[in-house]
Formats: structure tokens, sequence, C-alpha cells
């Protein structure tokens, strides 16, 4: 990649659970990735250096180059960090984490040492020196010193990893912010006039809730607070209901659709009725609960899973349309971007869009933490008076890989796994007799996707008339739950057709959930959750990916419906494919017919 010498570069990192980074030049993104398309570990914490090298190695920089290196976020995550929390931890550590943790502090008033619990977790061979840490931890008396200690070794690692001449070109910016940031510079332009950004999250550095106001491209923050408590609900429920917290609260949405009106309702009114209260630009607890989770464990205790998932949906969706309808009337404002991890709960946007007083809404591609170092490029470009900061229009931001080395890479692939044949020139009619024919496909082509979201590029695609392939999927190729739903990508010409959507709201990266036709219903049925006949789509114009939606077309020039079941080139537990080495591990090791990676196709035999 070229670029002009005097050029504005700014590099920023996140170090939170999915750990990130981006590059930015001259307002305009031009790579980011998680670590943990790397490492191969999912939702990796930690210091982000393979990410790092990445986004400079693909815009041919040298750190020094770099007008800036933003480090998203001051919280303290050390202790976190070092047991590799998020990333590890199984469901015995999370309970252990509850009953020899929390349950002794908050219920027998004892001291108890965190790293002493989870001593067996500790890794001290990560990419921060964690010794200094380990020598030191004994005198950091506050969560204060903590974060200072904590924000003092970050500063260190970036230096050391990238060999810094001036480190005060290294700036922190508050975790609000990249959300705030990213959240107004990347959606459509249009809400840069006026709108409001509201943030909604389980824990910032200050809030996890915040409410700012934008005018003429100015945003002004107006109110936060730490006393909003979803996320850090939806989170211990999560646990509760035998799931692992920060990676499968989306199991849990899933889940709430298929719970009938009564279990939906016993749950809800043992446990989460008048839970909340909203007033103004605030969210709180009406009646404060002792404990997160102990105390719903006690309530809840009668009611059934698929219950409990359905009762809490229904708290968080009616929590959200009253703050939403509150900001909206407070502030006089009717156009919403909403951010934060509480907005990857995509089902709330249909309600909040149906808002009588909402007049646009719009929700950015992974709008939680895995995007804070977008939202920080973003704050320190406008900081620094960056005039044409672009939206994001599409987010194949990460590796891509050229043909040769695709077949340089197949080729061992097939010298060990006889099983697989290789065609060289593959092409769209073959591809769409193969899915017809009822196979499911991967395909790897381009760069790849920034985000939570498969949009094509790394993504398993399937026939979506045919509803046995959800089981299929399911059971022998993701190897997940089996009642979770996938999704469609849609061309953009036939959005009216197939979904309800009367704000014409944008949705080109999978980040909200619609209504559907009926038409849609029975002509696409695995791609609709079975339970509310609802779906997230991709919808996809062309100029965003040709060659993608050109074979979309031409599948639905042979069976009359224009979108395919799209869901990530992943085995569940394991992060979306990286390399075409990902991609090949994935269909050796599932059950896939096949996978086409750039201009090539492998079948099985």
């Amino acid at each position: 990649m070229r670029y002009l010498k005097n050029s504005f570069k700014v590099l920023a990192i996140s170090h939170g659970h999915e750990s990130n980074a981006s590059l930015m030049i001259d307002g305009e993104l031009v790579a980011s990735a998680a670590e943990e398309r790397f490492t191969k570990q999912k939702c990796q914490m930690g210091y982000p250096k393979n990410a790092i090298n990445f986004c400079l190695k693909y815009s041919n920089l040298n750190a020094n180059d770099l007008d800036n290196i933003a480090i998203v976020s001051k919280n303290d995550m050390m202790e976190q960090t070092l047991v590799g929390r998020i990333d590890t931890f199984s469901i015995k550590d999370f309970l252990s984490e509850q009953y020899d943790y929390w349950q002794p502090i908050i219920y027998q008033n004892k001291k108890v040492d965190y790293l002493k619990i989870f001593k067996h977790k500790i890794n001290l061979k990560q990419n921060f020196d964690f010794r200094e840490f380990m020598k030191k931890r004994k005198k950091l008396r506050t969560r204060k010193d903590f974060s200072k200690f904590f924000q003092k070794m970050r500063i260190k690692t970036v230096i050391k990893h990238l060999k810094i001449k001036d480190a005060k070109k290294i700036i922190h910016v508050e975790h609000e912010k990249g959300h705030q940031y990213y959240a107004l510079f990347a959606s459509p332009k249009k809400f840069r006039k006026n709108c409001l950004i509201l943030t909604n999250e389980g824990m910032g550095d200050k809030s996890n809730i915040s409410v700012s106001t934008v005018k003429n491209g100015k945003l002004k923050e107006v109110f936060f607070s730490k006393k909003n408590k979803i996320g850090l609900l939806y989170k211990f429920m999560t646990l509760m209901l035998g799931m692992r917290p920060s990676q499968h609260e989306f199991k849990v949405m899933g889940l709430a659709p298929y719970a009938s009106e009564y279990e939906t309702n016993r749950a809800y009114n043992a446990a989460f009725k008048n839970l909340f209260k909203t007033k103004g630009f605030a969210i709180d607890l009406k009646n404060k609960p002792k404990d997160f989770f102990f105390h719903f464990q006690q309530k809840l205790r009668h009611c059934r899973f698929d219950g409990i998932a359905g009762g809490l949906q229904k708290v968080v969706e009616e929590t959200l349309v009253k703050w939403i309808k509150n900001c909206i009337k407070k502030s006089k404002i009717k156009k919403v971007v909403l951010a934060g991890g509480v907005a990857q709960n995509i089902k709330t946007a249909i309600p909040i869009s149906e808002i009588k007083e909402l007049n646009d809404f719009y929700i950015n591609p992974t709008s939680g933490d895995t995007t804070l170092s977008v939202g920080g490029c973003y704050y320190i470009s406008y900081l620094n008076n960056i005039k044409n900061l672009k939206e994001l229009k599409n987010i194949y931001l990460g590796p891509s890989y050229e043909n040769e080395y695709c077949l340089n890479a197949i080729r061992k692939f097939l010298k060990k796994n006889k099983n697989f044949k290789l065609i060289k020139k593959k092409n769209n009619k073959e591809i769409v007799n193969l899915l017809k024919n009822g196979k499911i496909l991967g395909r790897f082509d381009g760069r790849m996707e920034m985000g939570q979201r498969s949009l094509g590029n790394r993504s398993i695609i399937a026939d979506p008339r045919k509803l046995e392939t959800i089981k299929l999927i399911n059971s022998k190729i993701k190897m997940r739950d089996f009642w979770m739903p996938f999704t469609p990508t849609i061309l953009n010409k036939y959005e009216n057709k197939y979904l309800i959507n009367q704000k014409k709201l944008s949705c080109s990266f999978m980040s909200m959930a619609f209504r559907t036709t009926k038409h849609f219903q029975k002509i696409a049925p695995a791609t609709i959750h079975p339970g509310d006949q609802t779906t997230r789509p991709q919808i996809l114009e062309r100029k965003s990916n040709p060659d993608y939606y050109d074979l979309i077309n031409d599948f639905g020039k042979s069976t009359g419906v224009y979108c395919l079941l799209n869901t990530s080139l992943n085995i569940h537990g394991y992060p979306l494919a990286c390399s075409p080495n990902d991609a090949l591990f994935t269909l050796k090791n599932s059950s896939m017919d096949g996978l086409i990676i750039k201009n090539y196709l492998i079948l099985r035999k």
C-alpha cells in the first residue's frame, strides 16, 4: 500500500477480551484484525502483537512512521489477563470464581486472593512482562494503583515491541471514547449531522452507559453512569445456564424465542420484573440484588432453562425500549446509533426500530470491544482535525492471500489427505449446482472480515431453501448447539421482498435482526429463526463484494431465491478462519462437502 509522506497515520490497540488492532491513514481505516485470528485462541486477551504486526505489514509502515499510537481503555484487567480469564476459563473455572472468590467476599466478608485461587491458570509467558507485576502487586493498594501500573506496563510493552523512539506518540484513550467515536464515524454519514450516540455495556472505564448528542459532526457526552446492569445480568445468566460468560451470550439470545409465553413469563415474574427502572438518560436497579449470580440462582430455581432465556430477553428488550424512548424525549433527537456490548443483542433491534418516535436507527458491525481499536483510530484522527473521516462501507480489513500461496497450501493438504480432489478452475455454475444438490461449501476469498460476522470471504454457504441444512451444519460442521439458527446474505435489490423494514434501516453487516415476509419464510426457511421467524441479514451491494454478489445472483437465476445461507468458516470454539491453512483445517475436521479457495475448488471424494 502506498501512502503520502505527510499523511496522518494512527495505530490503535485494544487489550481487552478479543484484543485487537487497527490502522487508519488520513481518516480511512486500512487494516483491522483481532489477535485471536492469529493465535487460534478464541477471544484472545492481552497485547495484540500479531494483529499489530499485520496492520503495519499490510500498510508497509514502520512503527516510527506513525503519528500516534492509541491504547484504548484504561481498565485494569491485569489479573484477568494474567490468568486468561475470558479466553481460557472453562465453565468450571467461571463457577469457581463465583463460589471460591465472590461468595466469600460478598456473603462472608472475607478477603480472598484471586491469583491464589487461579494459580494453576497463571501464564507469565505472554506478550506482557508480568514478572514485574507479580513482584509489586502486594504494594498496589487500590484499583487506581492497579490501573496506573497497568497503563505503564502497556506503554512499556508497546515501546519494547515496536522499538518506539518517541514515547510521547503513545496516548491512552478512554474506553467509552472508543465506542462513541466508532459509533459516530463508522456509521453512515447521514448520522453525523444530528443523532444520539448511546453506549450500553457490561463495564467501561468510567461507565457502563452513556448518552451523547451529535450536532454537525461534534459529539458531546451529556450523561454517563455505572449503575446500568443489563450487560452484567446477561453475563451471569449465561453462566447460570451452563455457558461461558462474555462468549456465549448469543446462545442465550438464540434460545430465548423457543420459550413459550408461559415459561417466559414465569421466569420474568420470578426474577426480572421490576428489576430495572429508567428515568431520563439513566438505567438503574429498582430492586438491587446482593449479587448477580447466587441471587438469581435462588429466584429462578423452579424455572425452565428456555423460560429463563426468554424472561431475560424480555426484560432486556423492554428496558432498552423505555430507555431509548426517554433519551429521544429528553434530547428531542430522533436518530439513534447504539454501541457497546449490549448492542450486540441483535434481537433488541426489532422492538427498538418499532419505537414510533424513532426516525432512524443504526448498529455498527461488531459494536462491542472487538472494535475499540477502530474507535480509537477515529477519535485520535478527529482530535488531529482530519477532515474527511470515512465511514465504514465494508469491513474486509484483514489479511488476504495470493493464488500461489493458496495453491501451495492446497497441494500440501492434498498430499496428506487423499479423500479430497482439486478442481483448479472453479466456476459459479458448478458451485450453484453443488449448492442446489445439498452440498455445504466453505468460501475463502479476498481479505478477512473484521469483527465477529462472516460476510462472504470467510464463510460457510449453503442452499437456504433446505430446512434440514440447519441440523446438518449445527451437528456435523459447526458442532454447536442444536437450537442456534443461521443467517442469510441477501442481494440488496430483493431486501424489500424478503424483509419487513418499514423505516428502511441500513444493515450491511448482520448487526440487526428483522421480521421476515411470508414469502421469505417460504423460500428460505434455513436462514430464519424457527422460534420467531426473524432473521439477521447481510444486505449485500455488488460494489462491496462483486464475486460473492455474482455467485448469489447466479444462484438466484437458477432457483428464484436471491440469497444464500451464510455462517462463519470455523468449527465451534475456534476463531473465524484467517489463512488458507485455517480453512483447510475446518474442511478436514468437519463434514463440509467442499471448499472454495480463491480460484480453486476442493471437493470431498
